[in-house]
């Protein structure tokens, strides 16, 4: 069965299905990813066994290029003579759904990795939800990568709840929790190097956040919340590490960026190749997850492989990724509700023990030994 994948941005093939698509592959399917181009997309296809198409997918609602987009797709469909279509992003999956529907395509799957909607207001709000809503409807079936974002999908009405699915407890397939995201492959040397580097002793407490810094992710509440910590506990040696950069789609704003860069126990990563990450989540005492909204809180289950005690957001998404009182705490999205999690967690020995269960539930639920073969039966159950 020849499958078409059409993405936005090459990252989210990136970053949600290597290995998962050579997994499929070694399974009969033959899998076709279309992006706009992108480097090292020879890589990515030489491991996973797939072939990469490059066409022009929009990001934002532009009615001229989400024709021209459509067209390509439409004669990609017939060349590849497609079984089955799977759209990601809203745009990207609006492109791709129409022009199977077009096409006479019976296994249209529309990806829904969040609802962007849920954070805009007025005008954009309305756009985005009727796109949403629009998408749902041509598609045969629709993958939730959470059970909260299912819910929020049926309550707002846009599909049908018989039309959707879940893989697993969540996820577009998990992550590698025993030859990446397992702290006892870290090097000490090399962990010592990267602290020294970014400033940190072990006498500190290290609180972070992995992502875009952006407002979406609830950065300027935690950057708050952590000067209301340092304010309240001048007595203890704190620093917030956010492993990622600034996003420039939905860019905090330049004072709040200011406050930040004026704040040196406030440490900004930058870019950091994909090998080291699990590095960065091993210099943190607590991980902080204040986000507004999720498709699925994936760096969270990360921090949880890496022994990591959580403070998650009770947001569509963030709010499946841990359970409470077990693997972390659930936070008001308030400084003063960030800082009181904050504060919980000076609890030395009850950091250990979310940590330890945090780990213990990814194994169980999100490991992509555990998750990959629910995908394979997904496809077999909603593929015709």
């Amino acid at each position: 069965m020849k499958l078409i994948h059409v993405f936005s941005i090459f990252g989210t093939a990136e970053s949600f299905f290597d290995g998962q698509f050579k997994y499929l592959t070694d399974q009969g399917y033959e899998i076709v990813v279309v992006s706009s181009d992108a480097p090292n997309t020879d890589a990515f296809c030489k491991r996973n066994g797939v072939r990469f198409v490059p066409l022009n997918i929009p990001r934002s609602v532009s009615p001229m290029a989400i024709v021209k987009a459509v067209k390509s797709i439409c004669s990609l469909i017939r060349k590849e003579k497609a079984d089955a279509v799977f759209g990601h992003t809203p745009v990207g999956a609006l492109c791709a759904i129409i022009a199977a529907r077009l096409c006479g395509v019976k296994n249209r799957v529309y990806y829904r990795h969040g609802l962007i909607y849920t954070t805009m207001k007025g005008f954009k709000h309305t756009i985005f939800k009727a796109e949403e809503k629009f998408v749902a409807s041509l598609a045969t079936s629709v993958i939730n990568v959470s059970h909260s974002l299912s819910k929020l999908a049926v309550a707002d009405g846009l599909n049908e709840a018989e039309k959707q699915y879940v893989i697993g407890h969540g996820t577009c397939g998990g992550i590698d929790a025993q030859n990446i995201f397992n702290p006892s492959l870290v090097d000490a040397d090399k962990l010592l190097f990267i602290k020294k580097k970014l400033g940190f002793n072990d006498a500190d407490i290290v609180f972070g956040f992995c992502g875009r810094i952006c407002n979406d992710k609830g950065i300027p509440e935690l950057v708050d919340a952590f000067e209301l910590f340092q304010k309240l506990h001048s007595n203890i040696k704190a620093k917030l590490l956010f492993i990622g950069r600034f996003d420039t789609r939905d860019g905090i704003s330049e004072e709040k960026k200011q406050q930040i860069e004026s704040n040196s126990d406030i440490v900004i990563s930058g870019h950091i190749d994909k090998v080291e990450i699990p590095y960065y989540y091993s210099m943190l005492d607590v991980f902080v997850f204040p986000s507004h909204r999720e498709g699925f809180g994936m760096c969270v289950v990360e921090a949880s492989a890496m022994e990591k005690p959580i403070l998650d957001s009770r947001a569509h998404g963030c709010v499946d990724a841990i359970v409470e009182h077990e693997t972390g705490e659930y936070i008001d999205l308030s400084a003063d509700g960030i800082c009181r999690g904050m504060e919980l967690m000076l609890d030395e020995e009850l950091r250990g023990k979310l940590g330890k269960s945090g780990r213990k539930r990814v194994l169980e639920w999100y490991d992509f030994q555990v998750m990959w073969p629910l995908v394979s039966d997904l496809y077999k159950k909603i593929l015709r």
